[in-house]
């Protein structure tokens, strides 16, 4: 109990030094004005970028003519400009899902391979928005940017409380300007699932440290239906509850509590795949469908990475250093001044649940976004701080990178032109 009180003093301690106490209750008392402000003024430029790129854009049918692979729904077609660009790649299969629901049965070719389908993608944020759609009677495309766009801004929200826990008021707004312009942040205003799912999976962290476990619990049942990151949760909660055991802080209430948000994740790893056989009579359905996408699924890509970059200097032992480098280096770079153990815990297992049951190619980046890339170290105040304002200023250039960034993301990933360069 002492060592709590402890750390509750530091809190209070990292937050005057922030800001003194005076302008600290000026700034926020509408703590949920600073969040909103900085993540729409970065949705409206990262509009802007889109329709611009979309100048250049060519259509689905065209894309095919160039000899690329891309599905496309027949549920409806955007024009070409913002909403064709937001509705692009895994928004064809949401809107396919939207509008179709799930097959019955696998569709496969004349030698019976199981071809690409909607069972590849989770449920919650397809029929989130077809929900929306029924209400409002707006068309798929403006109601996933819409939904998108809320469920995002409720992410900024929550990454603002979760931060401000341990950083005050200018650490809270710091953590959303890193979140609002990481690189693939502009798939917070797209047909994509990852604002629906930062949103959940913050609550559930949020929920969790602050031992509301049965909230945790049910948020973790809508995030394991928004996509697939369930698994690395079981680690988390279990490592957490051992952090805080050593420490002397583990109430037989948060044993209790811990243990099940563990024992839950790991029956919801399996939820999809369980739903996805029940529905189409077929076991292995899941598994069949992502192999579709990637027929090397069989081989842990950690492996895949070794074999194809064998030719670097050591050969294959040489691919291996690689791998233990980046994975290292990624760990240390999204933990690093991370004083709230459960969310260093949790970027920790991610990424190694990332590195481990994922191709190494671009998607990956977006993937990150889970990870919480926010550079924590920049959230505190240095040693002898009195004023933000070094921080605010190298925050400020940060955004600025990040925004040109997100224009290589929007003009290169996200839009479909003669000049595409990778797949988001």
């Amino acid at each position: 109990m002492a060592r709590h009180d402890v750390d509750d003093s530091v809190h209070e301690t990292v937050r005057s030094d922030v800001v003194g106490e005076p302008v600290a209750e000026s700034l926020t008392r509408r703590w949920w004005l600073w969040p909103l402000v900085i993540y729409l003024v970065n949705r409206a430029l990262n509009a802007v970028m889109m329709i611009v790129a979309s100048r250049s854009a060519i259509s689905l049918e065209q894309l095919v003519g160039l000899g690329h692979r891309h599905f496309g729904t027949d549920a409806g077609t955007a024009p070409l400009g913002y909403l064709a660009t937001a509705t692009n790649w895994d928004g064809q299969w949401y809107w396919e899902i939207a509008a179709h629901g799930y097959p019955f049965e696998l569709p496969s070719d004349g030698a019976g391979h199981v071809q690409q389908n909607a069972w590849a993608f989770f449920p919650l944020y397809p029929y989130l928005v077809r929900v929306v759609m029924l209400v409002t009677r707006l068309d798929f495309p403006i109601a996933a940017v819409g939904v998108s766009l809320v469920c995002g801004a409720i992410a900024m929200l929550l990454a603002y409380r979760i931060a401000h826990r341990r950083y005050g008021h200018v650490g809270g707004i710091l953590a959303v300007v890193g979140l609002s312009t990481f690189i693939c942040s502009p798939v917070f205003q797209i047909a994509y699932a990852e604002g629906l799912a930062l949103a959940l999976l913050l609550g559930v962290l949020l929920a969790a440290v602050t031992k509301r476990y049965a909230v945790a619990a049910g948020l973790l049942l809508l995030l394991a239906l928004t996509r697939g990151v369930a698994a690395p949760l079981v680690p988390t909660f279990f490592l957490y509850g051992a952090y805080l055991w050593r420490k002397g802080r583990l109430a037989r209430r948060d044993t209790i509590g811990l243990l099940s948000l563990t024992a839950c994740a790991g029956c919801l790893t399996f939820l999809w795949f369980a739903i996805a056989a029940l529905v189409t009579g077929r076991p292995d359905a899941y598994v069949l469908t992502q192999k579709a996408w990637n027929p090397e699924l069989t081989v842990v890509p950690v492996i895949r990475f070794i074999d194809r970059n064998s030719d670097v200097v050591g050969g294959a032992a040489g691919a291996a250093v690689i791998v233990v480098v980046w994975a290292a280096f990624l760990i240390w770079f999204l933990t690093k001044g991370q004083k709230e153990p459960l969310l260093a815990i949790w970027s920790a297992m991610y990424v190694a649940y990332l590195l481990a049951v994922t191709d190494w190619n671009w998607s990956n980046v977006r993937y990150y976004l889970l990870a919480l890339p926010i550079l924590w170290p920049l959230l505190r105040p240095a040693a002898g701080e009195q004023s933000p304002a070094q921080r605010v200023a190298v925050y400020s250039l940060v955004g600025v990178l990040g925004l040109a960034s997100q224009w290589w993301y929007i003009r290169y990933c996200m839009t479909i032109s003669p000049q595409l360069v990778q797949v988001p």
